[in-house]
């Protein structure tokens, strides 16, 4: 494609500008056969396309970690491949267990299951997009190849995020308060694991399984306040704890009976 202005033509600057984009975005439009591809072909030709979301994907959890390939998500048929990656059972497939439970269990994730079949998935990842988001909106957001959720990539990046639906405000007070419930449960394990270094090592079959228990429901307060599952940060979490407790207080307490009578701990 050509694009010719004469000389001699007068051309307002904001349209010629609109001109070249225009025909610039046409350029780039090259005609993709239907596939199937292998994640090879995928990530030698988006190497060169895309070398910022190539390298976001290699650098980050699913490259690094797990492994996942391009074909895991988007399939191997190019034709409506970014749709299909949206759609929260490209990801439950993996996640299963607590990181999905809690997610379908909230409030975005059961708005988000009502709203699945008429939801138009072409539209991209972007702030207020979706009426509830879904597994991509907030971890993949604005085609983010990484994890916008990861810890390390602050706070201020989830509070742009959750503020393209929510007020600056509540999210503010959400955020607040998850950190809230993750320091009353690691105060929670912090009793445990003091409690637990009591005993010597290997002189109890019990406490190992108990520890455990402990740290996996300490992870579902944090899927809780992350997901805003009630059910997560409460009766799988924060009581969870509780009961993880009282076990390892018990067990630690049977063990120092039992030495102080001289009998097998």
């Amino acid at each position: 494609m050509e694009l010719a202005v004469s000389t001699e033509m007068k051309v307002p600057a904001w349209i010629l500008g609109i001109l070249i984009l225009t025909s610039s975005h046409a350029w780039s439009e090259e005609a993709v056969a239907p596939g199937p591809f292998t994640d090879e072909e995928c990530i030698d030709c988006h190497t060169e396309r895309d070398p910022i979301l190539m390298r976001q994907w290699r650098e980050g959890p699913h490259a690094t970690i797990s492994g996942v390939g391009c074909s895991s998500c988007h399939g191997d048929i190019h034709q409506d491949s970014n749709p299909r990656a949206r759609k929260d059972y490209s990801c439950i497939g993996c996640h299963t267990g607590p990181a999905s439970h809690s997610y379908s269990t909230s409030k975005h994730g059961v708005i988000n299951q009502l709203e699945q079949p008429k939801q138009d998935w072409k539209h991209p990842l972007q702030r207020g997009n979706y009426r509830a988001p879904s597994c991509s909106y907030c971890h993949l957001h604005d085609n983010d190849h990484g994890d916008t959720m990861a810890p390390n990539r602050g706070p201020e990046l989830r509070m742009w995020i959750c503020s393209g639906c929510h007020s600056p405000r509540y999210v503010r007070e959400q955020l607040a308060s998850g950190k809230r419930l993750l320091k009353i449960a690691d105060l929670k394990v912090q009793e445990g694991e003091e409690l637990i270094a009591s005993i010597p090592d290997g002189k109890s079959n019990l406490l190992p399984k108990l520890r455990h228990n402990l740290l996996y429901h300490r992870q579902n307060v944090l899927l809780g306040a992350g997901h805003q599952s009630p059910d997560y940060q409460w009766w799988h979490g924060q009581p969870a704890l509780d009961g993880d407790l009282i076990r390892i207080r018990d067990g630690v307490m049977q063990y120092h009976q039992n030495k102080s009578l001289g009998t097998d701990p």
